[in-house]
């Protein structure tokens, strides 16, 4: 039987990340493990005379940018966790900047991640060949388990 003592829950902040909450909570809940939600803010791309790099360009400060996006996101990440989470599940949150399947995976590692419970968009067509899905690029990297919970909306576009 699986024996899981912390899960690593992803959120993009959507309503189906909300969805895999739920199934988390109540995985934590069951196996006494402890919740870690992490929201992974991508890094603004900048193009600089010396190549990629955060900066400030022609009076918008990127920095400063990133900043206030991780701001909003930690507010939209503690108020699900207050809301959906009930006490029994000890939960920590964390935002971090960077590419969401690389941050989640290395956050796996640091911190000696059980099990990973997420949402996907179910994208198609177009979306997918756009925009990639993070929950597959999660699975090819992970060394751990996930589950993956689906959302009953997909896109052909």
């Amino acid at each position: 039987m699986l024996s899981v003592s912390s899960i690593l829950w992803p959120s993009d902040g959507s309503e189906a990340s909300f969805k895999a909450l739920e199934a988390a909570v109540a995985i934590a809940d069951k196996f006494g493990a402890r919740l870690y939600a992490l929201q992974v803010v991508h890094q603004v791309p900048t193009v600089t005379a010396t190549g990629l790099a955060p900066a400030a360009i022609q009076g918008f400060d990127v920095p400063m940018y990133e900043q206030e996006l991780v701001k909003t996101a930690e507010k939209g990440l503690h108020e699900a966790v207050a809301k959906k989470v009930g006490e029994n599940v000890e939960v920590e949150s964390q935002v971090k900047i960077g590419v969401p399947e690389d941050i989640i995976n290395e956050f796996v590692q640091e911190n000696d991640i059980g099990l990973i419970v997420m949402a996907t968009h179910r994208r198609t067509g177009l979306n997918h060949f756009m925009l990639g899905s993070v929950a597959e690029k999660t699975i090819r990297q992970s060394s751990i388990p996930t589950l993956i919970i689906p959302t009953t909306e997909t896109s052909d576009e």
